[in-house]
């Protein structure tokens, strides 16, 4: 029985709510499916230079040329409204060496050899399921074979099943602890299974035995980046540059890590490499989408601009561009670009769906919701066109029109909590509070962890005069979601309207509460608001100058803070700041008397 030992890549994926995973082909694989090919050319008499899959990787021909070792190349896939998915490469070599695995195997050790030998000859043909049943039966036969386990761990972990992998390649490291191969599949298991903790005691492990071990060095800088510990990401990631020139998603990590350690010149010359790697204006694509998303808009055009006419997607690339023209604040130039592309004939739902966003953005209400409902016919499945359409329709006060989507919504979702929190919301802006009650009450009966149904239910039940539940909805919620300041403020705003009502003396309470909002998040202008309001009815009236200024400049739409910054600058005697701000307040109205009701912010999927 000849032991085999397996290389693998893992599927690669990006997330926009911050928990991505990368694919880490050569710094991972490369190493191992290259010892493997090697010896099995040599065995072959064949020149193993010849083989060296990084060169391989890196030449036109590549596709055939890792068909003939047995490596399949899977399609680049992409997310829509995300990070363009990275390709997945999945190894399947096998590294020949006599007698080893002879001690680990039963005296019917025949049958056991033969089903690895087809287990894996399976798997070098892509037949994956097969190869797993023939490696099952394997390790029945011989449940000791660290060798026949790793086989069999790394073609599970191949078809996505990571739990049962994970637990087949533990059982090897109770066998061989020093395998420091297995451990380092093992820790690209748990990355992907987003247990970042296990994954970096594994990778430091193999740290302490191997601390030059590049690919360990490089996978710990990536796990570092998921769980936001860039310092870590960047020293790690920067200490193995030739690994990381190999695979731009390596280099796209690093980029985001400078980013957030607010080293603009660092990111951009991170990104600067992606401009120089073997999969072109993928690549370059990718770096933009970076950019983008940490806010550097310049960067984002200047890169997309340089692929422009080598990109082989023109209507992807258009999207992309007005996007990031988009998030620049550059609504005219987006819509441009994507009325270029519909009137070219690309037309498609992510199309009309921006293209309403940026009609709504200046102020084109009719045109807005037109786009938004033709992105719905064109993709009546997608449940984000729909609520789109109705963060639209609220901003706009189309109260009735918005409760009619948002129970077609409902209708079409039944089991989404987003819907039944938009049809929340709506109802809770038309006083509609019972209905807005059971609405956020479903919605967290569906999903338990989403704080907008917490908070959402907490609202409603206040306005429907429920006392004791809002407090306990709240209560819950500020327990549960200790860093989501909006517990804090709507909940004193609930008390302060209690007191109001004369259901007793909660001020201080609020009070409070607001000055511990802030503490979380000095940016809630509600908070200012409520704070200055407060300290204007106590006769402070420079604590109350400081907090309205604040409120109005976060929140410049809030009505009722332009009318209490009034009365402030009255009584100050700057009657000519008080008109201004009186005026700006009769201008406010009629949408605050709207807002008032429904006092949770929403904004565009896109931001």
């Amino acid at each position: 029985m000849r032991p085999v030992r397996v290389a693998v890549e893992y599927r690669s994926v990006y997330r926009k709510d911050q928990e991505r995973q990368l694919g880490l082909w050569e710094a991972i694989v490369a190493p191992i499916a290259y010892e493997g090919t090697r010896l099995r050319a040599a065995s072959r008499g064949t020149d193993h230079e010849a083989w060296d899959l990084g060169n391989v990787y890196r030449r036109c021909e590549c596709r055939e040329r890792l068909s003939q070792v047995g490596v399949s190349l899977m399609p680049l896939a992409r997310q829509r409204l995300g990070f363009c998915c990275l390709p997945a490469l999945f190894a399947c070599l096998c590294v020949l060496t006599p007698r080893k695995a002879a001690a680990y195997l039963p005296e019917q050790g025949t049958e056991a050899e033969d089903r690895v030998a087809r287990g894996f000859e399976f798997a070098r043909a892509g037949e994956l399921p097969r190869a797993e049943a023939e490696l099952r039966q394997a390790a029945k036969l011989a449940p000791t074979n660290p060798d026949v386990l790793a086989g069999l761990g790394t073609i599970l972990a191949q078809q996505g099943k990571l739990e049962e992998s994970t637990t087949l390649f533990r059982r090897v490291l109770q066998i061989r602890p020093q395998e420091m191969t297995i451990r380092r599949y093992l820790a690209a298991n748990l990355w992907q299974l987003h247990r970042y903790s296990e994954a970096k005691e594994n990778l430091k492990v193999i740290l302490q035995q191997q601390p030059n071990d590049r690919p360990a060095r490089l996978l710990l800088g990536m796990v570092s980046e998921s769980v936001g510990d860039y310092v870590t990401a960047t020293r790690m990631l920067a200490s193995v540059p030739d690994e990381l020139r190999k695979q731009p998603e390596s280099i796209a990590a690093l980029a985001r890590s400078y980013y957030h350690l607010r080293q603009i010149d660092k990111a951009r010359a991170a990104l600067e490499q992606l401009t120089a790697q073997p999969t072109g204006p993928q690549a370059v694509l990718l770096g933009a989408q970076i950019a983008d998303q940490m806010q550097d808009y310049q960067i984002a055009e200047e890169l997309l601009a340089s692929i422009r006419s080598t990109f082989p997607d023109r209507s992807g690339l258009e999207y992309n561009l007005a996007l990031v023209e988009y998030h620049a604040g550059k609504f005219g130039q987006s819509q441009q670009l994507l009325e270029a592309l519909i009137n070219s004939g690309s037309k498609n739902a992510a199309l009309f769906n921006l293209l309403g966003w940026c009609q709504h953005k200046q102020g084109r209400p009719k045109e807005a919701v037109q786009a938004l409902e033709e992105s719905i016919q064109m993709a009546p499945s997608e449940e984000t066109n729909y609520l789109d359409l109705g963060k639209i329709l609220l901003a706009q006060h189309s109260l009735p029109q918005a409760l009619q989507l948002a129970r077609k919504t409902t209708s079409s979702f039944p089991n989404s909590a987003e819907a039944l929190e938009m049809q929340g919301l709506v109802e809770t802006g038309m006083g509609q509070f019972t209905d807005a009650v059971r609405s956020y009450t479903r919605a967290t009966e569906l999903t338990v962890n989403r704080p907008d149904s917490i908070l959402g239910l907490a609202q409603a039940q206040s306005a429907a005069g429920m006392s004791k539940d809002s407090a306990a909805s709240f209560e819950s919620g500020m327990r549960r979601f200790p860093k989501d300041a909006r517990f804090k403020t709507q909940y004193a705003v609930a008390l302060l309207r209690q007191s109001e009502r004369g259901d007793g003396p909660e001020q201080a309470r609020a009070e409070q509460l607001l000055r511990s909002a802030l503490a979380l998040d000095p940016s809630l202008a509600e908070a200012h608001y409520q704070l200055g309001n407060i300290a204007l009815k106590k006769g402070l009236i420079t604590e109350a100058q400081r907090h309205l200024e604040q409120a109005v400049k976060l929140d410049a739409h809030n009505g009722q803070a332009h009318f209490a910054l009034s009365r402030v600058y009255r009584r100050l005697g700057r009657q000519e700041e008080a008109a201004r701000e009186l005026e700006r307040y009769e201008s406010l109205k009629p949408a605050q008397s709207q807002d008032d009701n429904a006092s949770q912010t929403h904004v565009d999927s896109r931001e």
